[in-house]
């Protein structure tokens, strides 16, 4: 535990050895198998699953298990991002999905639809964001949900939605959807829904997965369709305004969670590289301890400790919202977005200049550089981009309209 410093606490060391020690012997095995079929993420899922991962953040009066700090989360998501980012994503999707709900205490979307997932049985979380016209504009604080085109009207005692939503992982075999909607987009955020759907209710269906680069079993994506679904009026988060300021929080949230993802594979990305570095050899010594390769190491190095302090100095923001304020709020989004935005770029650095170092043995599937290079990329893209991070990161400082 010595690489978190004294950001967490003793209380919560025995867990996190406990998630090390479950992905060095369960996942770090299996890596090539993840990213070639579903069937070995699902078997990893259902063993996380089985040891409380799938219900950690949920609330315990449901029987979930209670988080001991954010701090504590995010070093959690680091190590199984360690293993796999897609499988750190999903398993941890439930509480990002059930957040809103519980901060709102919805007591109709936990009781209905969160406690299966309070459960060592497994299941699937989808949290739908992104639409197909206008790409990461539901994420954009700026914009306040006036571009979101999924409508929601009110028809009695249901809501009716209408649209459409593109690569939220979990899609097509989640059995709860959360949905970023509005009732109305010239309301702007006083319009911004966050509305629970089932799957099997009618008019909701999927498209085809789609065939991607990085996490390509790990993370299911795929596009959703709502024709006409009707759901409870109970199964929004909240109502008018708060759903708005709910899912900034959110958005932070799983920005933060992000940062951790991301050196979580940089973090491996270097052990790799300096093993394989120890035992290759050129001019009578192994290639590390050359200058030229061993600064390029050190690099990397300074590069996956910095990213690691900066997400688990804002998580230790997201514990004090006494002093630092709502997460949701421009200050801790552009803290979140920061840490997001430079973890990714690190990981990309680390997994490139990796393979520079392993040279043709980085490029192949036995020693998982080149694994780690096409997951790290959907990372820095999701949730915004990199380039909307960086936006949010300086309205932390001042304000962007």
């Amino acid at each position: 535990m010595k690489r978190y410093g004294t950001f967490v606490a003793e209380e919560s060391k025995m867990l996190l050895q406990s998630v090390r020690d479950f992905v060095d012997r369960e996942i770090m095995p299996v890596r090539i198998k993840l990213d070639e079929s579903r069937e070995a993420c699902e078997e990893i899922m259902r063993k996380l699953a089985a040891m409380g991962m799938q219900k950690y953040g949920l609330s315990p009066k449901y029987g979930g298990l209670p988080i001991g700090s954010i701090v504590e989360y995010c070093a959690v998501c680091e190590e199984i991002a360690r293993g796999d980012s897609g499988v750190a994503t999903e398993i941890t999707c439930p509480e990002w999905l059930f957040g809103p709900a519980m901060r709102a205490r919805n007591k109709v979307v936990m009781e209905k639809l969160m406690v299966p997932f309070c459960s060592e049985e497994r299941h699937v979380a989808c949290f739908a964001l992104t639409e197909p016209e206008g790409g990461c504009n539901g994420e954009d604080g700026t914009q306040r949900g006036k571009t979101l085109r999924t409508i929601a009207k009110r028809d009695g005692d249901e809501w009716v939605i209408n649209g459409g939503k593109r690569w939220p992982g979990g899609a097509s075999i989640a059995e709860v959807y959360g949905v970023l909607c509005t009732t109305d987009p010239s309301l702007g955020e006083e319009g911004v829904a966050m509305i629970y759907v089932p799957n099997g209710v009618p008019g909701l269906t999927f498209g085809k997965p789609e065939n991607k680069m990085g996490m390509r079993y790990s993370d299911v994506n795929a596009d959703i369709y709502f024709d006409n679904v009707r759901v409870p009026v109970q199964y929004r988060c909240s109502g008018p305004g708060d759903d708005w300021k709910l899912f900034r929080a959110a958005l932070s949230f799983g920005r933060l969670s992000s940062a951790a993802f991301a050196t979580g594979q940089a973090q491996t990305v270097l052990e790799i590289v300096i093993n394989y570095t120890g035992t290759r050899f050129y001019k009578g010594k192994a290639v590390r301890e050359h200058t030229l390769q061993a600064a390029m190491i050190a690099d990397m190095a300074i590069a996956v400790e910095s990213a690691r302090y900066y997400y688990l100095s804002v998580a230790s923001m997201f514990d004090d919202r006494k002093q630092f304020g709502d997460p949701g709020d421009s200050y801790l989004m552009g803290k979140a977005s920061g840490a997001k935005v430079y973890a990714c770029d690190v990981a990309e650095m680390v997994c490139n200049r990796g393979m520079e170092l392993m040279g043709a043995y980085g490029y192949i599937k036995e020693f998982n550089v080149e694994k780690y290079l096409r997951d790290c990329k959907i990372l820095q893209l999701w949730e915004g981009g990199g380039q909307l991070g960086r936006i949010e990161a300086a309205a932390g400082y001042y304000e962007i309209n």
